[in-house]
């Protein structure tokens, strides 16, 4: 179903019934889609996926920020008529996570981020990418493709993915890395108490394994898993790992009770 915003209209999709529920977001272009086949390994929760601004088959108005991602997702936590959920997020949608985290924890249960890119980057670290995509978006997109999967035997991912990634104009993949500047939450993390369950790729070149074990040193409640070998996405490469540490990890009665509340 699309989600009716004063600025955006969200692709959004839920399946399964629960008693526990996921709600996924995906990183910088990619939609909500990455997080399907791990929803395939979780029959016995809710699931659902979104399309945030930017990205896949949604639509908004006007410049992208941190703060109107982050009012999305609340949104689409309303109408999909979400109690307190198990948040889970990917790459660049770590940060955005976070932020609604400590924005509203007690809409949360916990937190899944997987490959988490977190913090603001540093000024001009991005610019030599966003120079590359400008001059030649399709080749870029598909370099960025290949390293996010060195594994082998993966090319029906890339040329998936590739499909995915190109749904995003090249203005909006360039505001999607440029509103990271707006992140706040690394300022604040001791704040966010949710338990956290976060998933790495020991051969992670998008984003190195430092930054989720720097993440798990801050966060007061935090669970690292670093996958030997895997790279930047192992939610599609290993959908059914990601699915049992998330069972692990959230599967007992406190947590069921939170998100009964």
């Amino acid at each position: 179903m699309f989600i009716q915003r004063h600025d955006a209209r969200l692709l959004a999709n839920s399946f399964g019934t629960g008693p526990m529920t996921l709600l996924a977001l995906g990183g910088w272009t990619g939609s909500g889609e990455m997080w399907h086949d791990v929803f395939g390994h979780l029959p016995h929760w809710r699931c659902i996926s979104y399309d945030h601004r930017g990205s896949g088959a949604s639509s908004h108005q006007g410049r992208i920020t941190v703060r109107a991602m982050v009012d999305d997702l609340i949104a689409v936590a309303d109408t999909m008529q979400v109690g307190r959920c198990v948040l889970a997020a990917e790459s660049a949608g770590c940060g955005i996570a976070l932020e609604a985290a400590l924005l509203a924890p007690e809409r949360f249960a916990g937190l899944v981020l997987v490959g988490a890119a977190w913090q603001r980057p540093a000024p001009g670290s991005q610019d030599g990418f966003i120079r590359n995509l400008r001059a030649n978006y399709s080749a870029t997109l598909r370099a960025f493709i290949d390293a996010c999967l060195p594994e082998p035997q993966t090319e029906d991912l890339r040329r998936w993915g590739l499909q995915m990634l190109q749904k995003a104009t090249l203005e909006n993949a360039i505001e999607l890395i440029e509103c990271r500047a707006e992140l706040t939450v690394q300022d604040h993390l001791a704040r966010i108490k949710l338990p956290a369950l976060l998933i790495h790729g020991s051969a992670d070149v998008i984003v190195p394994p430092a930054s989720s074990q720097a993440l798990a040193q801050l966060l007061p409640d935090a669970e690292l898993h670093l996958l030997p070998g895997l790279g930047h996405v192992p939610l599609c490469t290993r959908p059914a790992l990601v699915a049992q540490l998330i069972e692990s990890r959230f599967v007992n009665a406190e947590v069921k009770r939170a998100c009964a509340v």
